[in-house]
């Protein structure tokens, strides 16, 4: 079963409830707090600050297919989608902003929230999948655009990497985030799930650029830091670490990035760290996932990609049988 948000926008809204009747799904009101949220940002769009009495007539409901109830953790219990107006506040070079909150008990969880193109809501076996095209930073180095999929994970109480509807099981190693957090003194603002460990190697690991008394040309560069699928089998969320830029004058970082696993508890620990110019990326057909780790060149090019899996017994990533390894074809 698929149905395209697209067509969310007349009265096709019903379609996308994936767990009771059509009935029901017309029959689920949004939280007023949900209403409010939305109203209050699209209302805030229409002020004109240099005049304003330059205004539009303020919205009092929210318009047909912005919020959608659907059902992506199979609880029976409403999630809502949130599929922000096509307007230029909204969107940009990496589509519209898409939002989706799950049901958790009497709150919500904000699992999704950033710019994507044509999503959809798809069921595939037992699992309710969202899926969406984005641009290439987000994608191998071979793809301009590429659709990656997530599904609802009760252990960890968020979206996990999925193979999307074309096939693609790979993933980059430092794609956005299913949340978009944006920035905060020049940085990203890192989710508050960061276990201590790799918060510290974050802040321990970034460099200083240019003299300190001259701020046009002084920076700091940090440590890029992704939540990864899991990769030894616990069900919990690992984590990379990408190496800082390299400044201007001073040597090059020792690695190219490093994986922290945790142990099915919050504490996190260094289990894998590559030579420099190195590149991880993720195979999710598979529980655990496989890491690739490979220089950033072509997915289709022979050019030294070895692949990874965890092994319990020594608590390291070792190369993985021939019978597990995916092809690097």
């Amino acid at each position: 079963m698929s149905i395209s948000l697209a067509n969310v926008r007349g009265t096709v809204v019903v379609g996308l409830w994936l767990a009771l009747s059509p009935a029901d799904a017309a029959a689920q009101e949004p939280p007023p707090g949900f209403v409010r949220y939305v109203l209050d940002e699209l209302n805030r769009g229409s002020l004109d600050i240099e005049d304003p009495t330059n205004r539009s007539i303020q919205l009092t409901e929210t318009p047909p297919g912005v919020l959608v109830p659907v059902d992506v953790s199979r609880d029976g219990v409403a999630d809502w989608l949130i599929q922000w107006p096509e307007e230029p506040r909204f969107c940009g070079t990496g589509g519209c902003r898409l939002s989706l909150y799950v049901s958790e008990s009497e709150h919500f969880l904000r699992v999704f929230d950033r710019q994507a193109w044509d999503p959809e809501i798809r069921t595939i076996g037992d699992e309710v999948r969202l899926e969406a095209s984005f641009h290439h930073l987000n994608c191998l180095s071979a793809r301009e655009v590429c659709r990656l999929a997530w599904s609802w994970d009760p252990v960890t109480r968020s979206l996990s990497e999925r193979p999307s509807a074309d096939g693609e099981a790979v993933i980059s190693g430092f794609g956005e985030a299913t949340v978009d957090l944006g920035d905060s003194e020049g940085r990203p603002v890192l989710p508050s799930s960061v276990p201590a460990a790799v918060l510290d190697r974050h802040l321990a690991g970034r460099r200083a650029c240019g003299p300190p008394d001259e701020p046009e040309e002084f920076t700091v560069s940090y440590p890029a830091v992704a939540s990864t699928p899991d990769l030894n089998g616990d069900g919990g969320r690992d984590w990379v670490i990408e190496a800082p830029s390299a400044c201007e004058g001073q040597s090059p970082p020792a690695y190219g990035y490093e994986v922290w696993v945790t142990n099915g508890t919050e504490e996190a620990v260094r289990a894998f760290v590559s030579e420099p110019g190195r590149w991880p990326r993720f195979k999710v057909d598979r529980a655990p996932a496989q890491l690739l780790d490979g220089p950033a060149c072509l997915p289709d090019t022979a050019c030294g990609t070895v692949t990874l899996e965890w092994d319990p017994a020594s608590r390291a990533f070792r190369p993985a049988s021939s019978q597990s390894a995916p092809s690097q074809s």
